[in-house]
């Protein structure tokens, strides 16, 4: 990622696979490019009245940005959590996002879906040392959309 991206990220979007995002960390807001990029540096969830979620690599690390919060996903913080909410019979889902000393960063409660879950996607993958290492380097550099596609 050149210094004159620093701020402009290159994401796919989560929902719509084949769509390349220009994710803008400094406000936490995307915008669509005219000429895809060739590589990008990693995954969007876009939202309508809720905050925007991007985890992407940049400097060889992983980060998770909500809104204009940035956290940088390491072994033991934050923690991300994603359980049925109580008393939904599993209709509904609990994603909770909580730091080191167990502050609640970000907490959504959501209908389940049938199609491929997010907050599930990165609960499951943000839990494992060697996803978020490799994806940590790999995306860093930048890597095709349909690499991280295929994750």
């Amino acid at each position: 990622m050149s210094l004159d991206n620093a701020t402009t990220i290159a994401v796919i979007d989560f929902r719509r696979h084949r769509m390349v995002l220009r994710w803008h960390a400094l406000a936490g807001t995307w915008d669509t490019y005219e000429n895809e990029p060739a590589l990008v540096h990693g995954v969007a969830c876009i939202h309508p009245g809720q905050p925007n979620i991007c985890v992407f690599g940049q400097g060889g690390r992983l980060r998770l940005q909500i809104g204009l919060q940035k956290y940088i996903l390491s072994e033991n913080s934050p923690l991300i959590k994603c359980v049925p909410a109580f008393m939904s019979f599993g209709l509904r889902q609990r994603f909770t996002i909580e730091s080191s000393t167990g502050d609640v960063l970000y907490k959504s409660t959501y209908w389940k879906s049938q199609v491929e879950d997010f907050y599930l996607w990165l609960t499951h993958r943000a839990t494992d040392p060697d996803w978020r290492n490799v994806s940590a380097q790999s995306w860093s550099a930048g890597v095709t959309p349909a690499a991280i596609r295929s994750v």
